[in-house]
């Protein structure tokens, strides 16, 4: 996985700074992340950015398509009168750096790859 998969967001690499020492990567299924509520989460996510914390989110996916987190739609409401809107569960992710994983023996060499492109940030950051 020579790829930058988890970097899919490139704009959001312009606010990575010198002071971004500290990586938090999460392994999950990815679902119930808004059993507390969306604002939360994303104002929780928005709280490691701003203390320098880089969040890698790997998703473990099922192998089997009907059961896959990109086959997830959840509701939204705009308006009560209405019936309510079916987006993607992805389209309202949170987190903006994300791997879906669907083979657990790929782990290893992930967490590895991630790794290695998280220091070559830091890196890059520190002589720009």
């Amino acid at each position: 996985m020579s790829e930058s998969l988890w970097l899919h967001d490139m704009r959001l690499l312009g606010d990575l700074s010198t002071k971004t020492a500290q990586l938090l990567i999460i392994v999950s299924d990815g679902r119930g992340l808004f059993v507390e509520g969306k604002d939360r989460v994303t104002s929780a996510v928005k709280a490691a950015r701003n203390a320098n914390i880089f969040i890698i989110f790997i998703i473990l996916d099922s192998p089997t398509s009907k059961d896959s987190i990109l086959n997830i739609k959840v509701p939204i409401f705009t308006d009560p009168k209405e019936m309510p809107k079916m987006i993607s569960y992805m389209e309202q992710f949170p987190f903006p750096f994300y791997i879906i994983l669907r083979d657990v023996n790929t782990l290893p060499e992930t967490l590895s790859d991630a790794l290695r492109q998280w220091f070559e940030l830091v890196t890059t950051s520190e002589h720009v």
